[in-house]
Order: structure tokens, then sequence, then C-alpha cells
């Protein structure tokens, strides 16, 4: 039988799932300009000097610059470590060994990426479109797809997880 997962586990979850909820209704309400522009953060493939500069005008018609670097921002703070810890939490429990270090280090990996993207998306939100650069919008765009490529693997192994008990208490 596997191990039990902490009695506390389900506060962190609820409130990893509220605040991850708050990001995407701050996201959808306010810093989504149009249907074809979407935050840098839930770019999964990254983005391009193109789109910042399209993005960034776009965003300061509407104000939701500072709404990113305000609200979103601090979301997008918190977030990554709720779900890191939760993430630590599942992988401690569920898994040994070669498994548990690697997705350990995943989830650790993910933190850092998500973190780096904060900072390097707020250089982008503070500088004009017309002054961005190449490197700098290439950079940001790297921790984006590095956060996720990251994340990607630890949520795998943890819906597998969520599956492989629903399975056991259906049995």
């Amino acid at each position: 039988m596997a191990k039990p997962l902490p009695r506390w586990f389900g506060a962190l979850l609820w409130a990893t799932m509220l605040l991850f909820a708050a990001m995407v209704w701050t996201s959808m309400q306010a810093l989504t300009p149009a249907p074809e522009w979407s935050v840098f953060d839930a770019r999964v493939l990254g983005y391009d000097l193109d789109y910042a500069r399209g993005y960034l005008a776009a965003l300061r018609e509407t104000d939701g610059i500072d709404v990113y670097l305000g609200r979103q921002r601090m979301l997008d703070t918190v977030f990554p470590a709720l779900l890191t810890a939760m993430l630590l939490v599942v992988f401690r429990v569920r898994f040994s060994g070669v498994a548990q270090m690697a997705l350990g280090a995943l989830a650790l990996i993910y933190l850092g990426a998500d973190y780096l993207e904060n900072a390097r998306v707020a250089g982008l939100l503070r500088t004009a479109p017309d002054a961005l650069t190449k490197q700098a919008v290439a950079a940001a765009s790297f921790a984006t797809i590095a956060k996720y490529a990251a994340l990607v693997p630890c949520l795998i192994a943890a819906g597998a997880v969520y599956v492989q008990g629903r399975i056991a208490q259906s049995e």
C-alpha cells in the first residue's frame, strides 16, 4: 500500500488551485487585450520579438502593464512555490530512488526557471515596445520554454499518481 500524503496536503492543493484560478482570471480579464494575445507566461513554445512588441503595445493601451507588474506578478511569485511544494510532497511520498531524485530535481528546475522567467518578463514589461531587443526577448522566451520543459514531466508523473490512486480506490 502506498504511503499516505500528509494531512495538510489537501490545504496545499486547494491553495495552489485557487492561486492558479486567480492567475487565469487576471490573465483573461486584464492581460488579454484581444483574442490573438496571451500572457508571455502561458506561451509554452515561447515568443519572438514581433510578438513581444505587439503584445506590449496592446497592453499599454489597456493599462495591462500595471496589472501584470502588480497583481499578476504577486500571484506568480507565490504560485510556483506552492506548486513546487505540492509536487515535491507527491514525489517524496509516492516515488523512491532515482525517479524521486529526478522528479524532485525537475520540480526545482521548474521553480528556478519560473522565477527567472518572471524577472525577465518584468524587464520586458518595463521597456517600451520599440526599445525591446531580440536578445532580451529571446532570454525571456527561453526561460518560459525551460519552465514548461521541466514542469510537463512533473505534471505527468503527478497525474499518473492521481490516476493510480483513483484506480486503487475503485477496486
